[in-house]
């Protein structure tokens, strides 16, 4: 799991990252086009890795109402 959340904040990291680059005026369209990607890509798998943490939380709360 440890792993997990360094490699999320990675993530996370990149795309505020891509966010201010795309704040930047002096990018041309076709930086923008790559950057805009960029970060679409890592919404998808920043999304991802939140969905599976959360499946994996039911997952142990269900666990933990079947033993009770």
């Amino acid at each position: 799991m440890a792993a997990s959340l360094k490699n999320y904040e990675k993530k996370y990291k990149a795309l505020e990252d891509v966010v201010r680059q795309l704040n930047d005026d002096d990018l041309t369209i076709s930086e923008i086009l790559t950057q805009y990607k960029k970060g679409l890509t890592l919404v998808k798998e920043c999304a991802d890795m939140l969905n599976s943490v959360e499946t994996e939380i039911q997952q142990i709360i269900e666990e933990v109402r079947i033993s009770e």
